[in-house]
Formats: C-alpha cells, structure tokens, sequence
C-alpha cells in the first residue's frame, strides 16, 4: 500500500502535468513528421537527413518519456531524459531568439512556417518551468537508488 504524506500529491501532479505536456507535444509531431523536420530545419542547427531523423524519433521519445514517467520503473529515467530535453528547448530558443529568427517553434506540431514575432521570453519561461518540474520529480530518488519512486 502506498504511504500518502505531504509529498506524494504534489509529485503525481508534477508527473501528470509533464506526462500531459509531453504526450500533448509528442502525438502531432508523430503525425506529420516531415512538417516537423522544416520546423527542425529552421532553427539553422542540423538541416537533411539529420533533421527528418531527428523529426521522426524526437516525438516517439517524448511519448514514451511521458507515459514513462507514470511507470515507476521507467520513471528516474525518463524525468532524466525530459530534463536534458528541456535543457535542449531551452538553448535552442535562446539561440533561436539570439540570432533573431522568426520561427515557429514546432513544440505543439504547429505549421512549420515562420510564426510573427515568437515569444521566446514564453517559450523559454515555459521549458524552464517543465525543468523545475522534472528535477521535483527526480528529487525524491538522489539519495537512495534502492527506494522505489513514488514510496517517499
């Protein structure tokens, strides 16, 4: 039986708010991959075949990050993974806004053409709140590795 304390409703809500953002991300993205690759494409990172890669497998691991994150022995891993995805958005949008493009972000599957004037102050707000919320849900599980998650 799981021990309900001042802790455990808090950490199910951080991991259904990231399991629903990124099966909300993921799912689309899934859908019309070669309208993601171009919003890939246009952050002037990778371009090509790395793009459309990128484009298929990004929203399959986002999916399964985030039903990962409701399985409890999938969990450290896969808050792991969206925290070093999160960091990724993060600079991307950093780096987007920095060298002054205008591009939709292709985060939710929107159209791949240039969005007006994007709000990366929004996006990068948003993705660093996702990130405080995926270290939360890590916090339980640093000191000890043989305590299950979600026990605590």
């Amino acid at each position: 039986m799981v021990q309900v304390n001042h802790r455990t409703i808090p950490l199910l809500l951080a991991r259904l708010v990231l399991t629903w953002v990124f099966i909300s991300a993921g799912l689309p993205k899934v859908q019309d991959p070669l309208a993601f690759s171009v919003s890939i494409e246009n952050y002037r990172v990778v371009g090509g075949s790395l793009a459309l890669w990128a484009a298929i497998i990004l929203p399959w691991l986002e999916l399964i990050i985030g039903i990962g994150l409701l399985t409890p022995w999938l969990r450290r891993a896969s808050a792991c993974t969206m925290a070093a995805l999160l960091s990724l958005f993060i600079g991307l949008h950093a780096s987007a806004w920095f060298r002054g493009l205008d591009i939709n972000c292709g985060c939710f599957g929107q159209s791949a053409g240039a969005a007006e004037n994007p709000d990366y102050h929004w996006l990068i707000l948003r993705n660093l709140a996702l990130l405080i919320l995926a270290v939360y849900v890590l916090r339980p599980s640093w000191g000890n590795k043989n305590t299950p998650q979600g026990s605590k």
